[in-house]
């Protein structure tokens, strides 16, 4: 009967799984993925709004004549979605205040819309949750972990897991650590087969296996290079705030505060720097779209490289010919620039052709100014 009562309950967890497929995409704004660094995942992976947990084990892309098997997997994975940091929450609490407070004595602003903002919309945002993941950071983690998984059973198998044979590296950023953590979940609760959200542990809670190490995650801070000539360098920025306080966003910042029915000066550079935060207040109350960049055509575009959750993938295979490397953005395939022939190149012609930069740069020099001896680089 137990082991009944077991096989009912993972049943019953996988009706949802199955059950992704059938659900409807809802109405997103199209400015969604214009928020730079804070776009969601689904955003460059749209499938995966009907489905969170469809892998495609077809992305790669050995050599097919040469029998080849993947035998190792770096990756590297940006924390998943999160609140606004402290700075961003005051912001958002001064613009709330600033709507409810001057919009109704400025000339125009008699929609509807406007007046939701002014009398229903919550600056909910607490000091408290400065940056930290949410829910749905958490689950696009666990999200990711799955669908690895189910690319590289293999590697990320239940006894490699068990066994601590993965290893995972973190800063102790707490939104790292959460992400880490959820990131290990996701990978336990595929060995059990409860690949669904909704699914609870069973028995005991997950374990935890990574390592906190800032020296390595965060070498930045320690880099009196960066330290010093950019982070506390105050013309670093300088075509930042040229743009800042440049002809588009005065542009920007007249054609906001008009539709807002605020005084242009009272709406300030600083209080534009965090659209991505808008639409996620709970009110589902968002802004209308007030002006939008022109976007289409650039080829560099954060909110399509590095979202929330973005990942970099390398996939070192055992062939006939040789070790092979290759390249996975997002859980796409790219190809090495300079060796764009083969989707996954020997691995002997990578560091032939990356020596430049894989046995050329010496990070005491760039961050000190002082050269130390070092071996060869053989990370990659």
């Amino acid at each position: 009967p137990g082991g009944v009562q077991s096989f009912q309950s993972v049943l019953g967890l996988l009706v949802p799984r199955l059950s992704f497929a059938s659900l409807s995409v809802p109405d997103i704004p199209h400015i969604a993925g214009y928020f730079g660094t804070k776009t969601r995942y689904e955003e460059v992976k749209p499938h995966l709004l009907r489905d969170p947990l469809s892998a495609d084990p077809s992305v790669l892309r050995p050599p097919p004549a040469e029998h080849c098997s993947p035998v190792h997997l770096t990756a590297v994975i940006r924390h998943g979605s999160r609140y606004p940091t402290l700075k961003n929450i005051r912001r958002i609490r001064k613009l709330s205040e600033l709507v409810r407070t001057e919009a109704s004595r400025a000339s125009g602003g008699s929609e509807s819309w406007l007046q939701e903002i002014r009398n229903r919309w919550e600056a909910w945002y607490t000091e408290d949750m400065d940056g930290q993941l949410v829910m749905k950071g958490r689950d696009d983690l666990r999200q990711l972990a799955s669908r690895l998984a189910s690319v590289f059973p293999s590697l990320l198998s239940e006894e490699n897991v068990r066994k601590r044979r993965v290893r995972f590296l973190t800063s102790s950023k707490h939104r790292c650590v959460s992400s880490v953590e959820a990131f290990q979940e996701g990978l336990q609760r595929e060995s059990l087969g409860l690949t669904s959200d909704l699914c609870v542990w069973a028995d005991a809670e997950p374990e935890y296996s990574h390592e906190v190490d800032d020296e390595l995650m965060r070498f930045f801070d320690r880099c009196r290079g960066y330290v010093d000539g950019v982070e506390n360098n105050r013309t670093a920025l300088l075509e930042v705030e040229k743009f800042k306080h440049g002809e588009e966003m005065e542009g920007v910042r007249r054609r906001m505060a008009d539709r807002l029915g605020l005084p242009h000066h009272r709406l300030t550079p600083g209080l534009l720097s965090f659209p991505n935060s808008v639409p996620k207040q709970r009110s589902q109350t968002a802004f209308p779209n007030i002006s939008l960049w022109r976007l289409a055509g650039r080829r560099f575009r954060t909110s399509l490289i590095v979202p929330y959750a973005a990942n970099l993938l390398f996939v070192l295979y055992d062939c006939q010919r040789g070790p092979r490397l290759q390249l996975l953005v997002n859980e796409s395939p790219v190809r090495f620039p300079g060796l764009e022939a083969e989707d996954a190149p020997l691995y002997r012609d990578v560091r032939a052709t990356y020596r430049h930069l894989l046995d050329g740069c010496d990070f005491h020099r760039e961050c000190e100014g002082r050269a130390v001896g070092r071996a060869p680089n053989t990370e990659l």
